[in-house]
C-alpha cells in the first residue's frame, strides 16, 4: 500500500508563485503526480499557479482549520498572530490528509514562502 502524500505551502502576500515553485523543487526531490498541494484559503490565487504547473490537486483550508492541528514542528510568532496556526505550512500538509498523517519534511523557508510535505501511511 502506498503513502498518501501532500505539500503545504505558507506565503506572504508578496510572493511570486515561481518562488514557491523553486522552493518545493529545491526541497522535496520527488514530487508524487497524485500528491495534494494545500494552503489557506486567502492564498487560492498564488495556490492555483503552483498546483497548476505542478499538475497536483489543491486543498484550500480556512485558517480556523489550521490553528489546532497536532503534529506541528515549527513555531513561528508571525504565523501565529496572522493566521492562529504556528506554522501553515506543515499544518495545511497535516490537514488536507487527515488524522494518522505525520511530517516528513518539516517547513523550508524561501523567498517570502514555506513549504512542507507530510504523509498519511
Amino acid at each position: 500500500m502506498t503513502e498518501r502524500c501532500a505539500i503545504g505551502i505558507g506565503a506572504s502576500s508578496q510572493a511570486a508563485w515561481a518562488d514557491v515553485i523553486e522552493l518545493i523543487r529545491k526541497s522535496i526531490d520527488i514530487i508524487e503526480q497524485d500528491a495534494l498541494l494545500a494552503t489557506l484559503d486567502r492564498r487560492a490565487e498564488i495556490a492555483s499557479q503552483v498546483a497548476g504547473e505542478l499538475g497536483l490537486k489543491l486543498v484550500l483550508l480556512p485558517a480556523e482549520s489550521l490553528a489546532g492541528i497536532r503534529g506541528v514542528k515549527t513555531i513561528s510568532a508571525r504565523s501565529s498572530a496572522a493566521t492562529g496556526s504556528s506554522s501553515v505550512a506543515e499544518a495545511a500538509a497535516l490537514a488536507s490528509l487527515g488524522p494518522g498523517a505525520r511530517l516528513v519534511l518539516e517547513r523550508q523557508v524561501g523567498n517570502r514562502c514555506t513549504c512542507a510535505m507530510a504523509v498519511l501511511p
